[in-house]
C-alpha cells in the first residue's frame, strides 16, 4: 500500500504544448486526479496537479488556510505551466471545480472542465455549521475512520477524517461570488455532474450551465455516477470526454 507521503505528492506528467492544471477537492489530495492525469498525459498534454494549501498534512494545518489560499495554489500552478505551454486549461473536481471555474471567470485559462463543482451542498445542515463555533472547531466525517482509502477498483484516495469548520465556512462563502462571476467566463467550458452525487446536489450543474452566458459550453449529466467519478469505473470515459471537448475547441495545440 502507498504511504501518506506518496499519496499527497503533487505531480507533473507529459510534455505536450497544451498544459492542464488538475485541481483536487476539499480536504483531499492530488492522488484523486492521478488516473485522469495519466490518461491526459498519454493524449499529449502536460499535466500539473498541485497540492492545495493546508492539504495533505493535518486538519489543524488546513484550519490555518482559507478559500483564497486554495485558489492561489491553483493559480500558481497555472503560472508555472504558462512558462512551458502554449495554452493552459484547468480541470477541477468538487471544490477544485469551483476553483477552476473561478480561474476561467478571471480570464487566466483558455479552457475549463468542472466535475461535480458545489453550488448547492447535498446536505443542507452544512450551511449552518458556523453556529457551532467557537465551541466546536472540527467536524468528524461520517463513516470515515482512516485518511487512506482503497476503493473497490483498487484505486487509492486520501482525505482528512475531520473538517475544520471555519474552512467549510470559507468555502461556503466563496460559492455565491464564484457563481456570480461565471457570467464573465469566455473560454470553452465543460460542466460534468454525476446524478447520484450525494455530496453535491446535482442541480449545481444546471446552475453553472445557466450562469455561463458568454462562452461555448457543454454539459454532461452522468447517470449512475456519484461524487467520485474521477476514481470510478467511468474514469477512462471521463478522460475521453474531456480530451474530446478540448480538441473540439482547438485547445490541444
Amino acid at each position: 500500500m502507498l504511504t501518506k507521503e506518496e499519496l499527497i505528492q503533487p505531480f507533473i506528467l507529459g510534455e505536450g504544448r497544451a498544459g492542464v492544471v488538475l485541481i483536487h477537492g476539499f480536504t483531499a489530495c492530488p492522488i484523486d486526479m492521478r488516473p485522469l492525469g495519466e490518461y491526459l498525459a498519454g493524449k499529449g498534454y502536460t499535466v500539473h496537479a498541485p497540492l492545495l494549501a493546508g492539504h495533505g498534512a493535518t486538519p489543524q494545518e488546513l484550519s490555518m488556510t482559507k478559500w483564497e489560499d486554495w485558489r492561489l495554489s491553483a493559480q500558481e500552478a497555472v503560472v508555472a505551466l504558462r512558462r512551458r505551454c502554449s495554452k493552459v486549461l484547468a480541470i477541477g473536481h468538487s471544490m477544485g471545480g469551483l476553483i477552476a471555474l473561478s480561474l476561467a471567470a478571471s480570464g487566466e485559462i483558455e479552457g475549463v472542465a468542472s466535475i461535480n463543482a458545489p453550488i448547492i451542498y447535498g446536505e443542507r445542515e452544512l450551511y449552518s455549521v458556523e453556529r457551532l463555533l467557537p465551541k466546536i472547531q472540527y467536524l468528524d466525517k461520517p463513516n470515515k475512520e482512516n485518511e487512506i482509502h482503497i476503493n473497490k477498483e483498487g484505486i487509492p484516495h486520501f482525505s482528512y477524517t475531520q473538517v475544520p469548520i471555519k474552512c467549510l465556512v470559507s468555502l461556503t462563502k466563496a460559492i455565491t461570488p464564484v457563481q456570480k462571476s461565471l457570467a464573465q467566463v469566455k473560454c470553452p467550458s465543460l460542466i460534468i455532474q454525476g446524478l447520484e452525487d450525494k455530496t453535491v446536489n446535482p442541480r449545481s450543474g444546471r446552475i453553472i450551465e445557466k450562469s455561463i452566458t458568454k462562452a461555448k459550453k457543454e454539459v454532461i449529466y452522468w447517470q449512475q455516477e456519484d461524487h467520485y467519478i474521477v476514481l470510478s469505473t467511468a474514469r477512462e470515459e471521463l478522460g475521453m470526454k474531456i480530451d474530446s471537448f478540448f480538441e473540439k475547441y482547438g485547445l490541444k495545440q
